[in-house]
């Protein structure tokens, strides 16, 4: 992966990638301790979340592919780059679920009131 300056990219791949990936981790994992401190629309942080990984794939085609001139067509290996990010999307987002949904479990149960034995 070399840059070529007769095709300009936002990003290079080897910053892209790895930014992406981090941040398909970091935002969620954030979501939930924002979440915890809010009172009101505790929601909120989540559906950010969530919105950036399930457009994460979009965001590093947008950062990643190059410009093109009208009627050129990209080659063969054009879009392999967004594979890894493709895999990790929907792991991140089914262990984000189950997370959420340990955490809402555990959080009910220990609200639950408790009759004096």
């Amino acid at each position: 992966m070399e840059y070529d300056p007769h095709y300009p990219t936002i990003l290079p791949d080897p910053i892209a990638l790895p930014l992406v990936f981090v941040l398909n981790i970091l935002i969620p994992v954030s979501a939930i301790f924002i979440a915890r401190k809010l009172q009101r629309r505790r929601w909120l942080p989540h559906t950010f979340a969530f919105l950036w990984v399930f457009l994460s794939p979009f965001t590093l085609a947008i950062l990643t592919m190059p410009t093109m001139a009208p009627g050129e067509e990209a080659g063969p290996g054009g879009g392999m780059i967004l594979l890894p990010i493709l895999g990790e999307t929907p792991i991140v987002l089914v262990v984000y679920a189950v997370i959420l949904l340990y955490l809402r479990l555990t959080r009910q149960t220990s609200l639950a009131p408790h009759s004096p034995s």
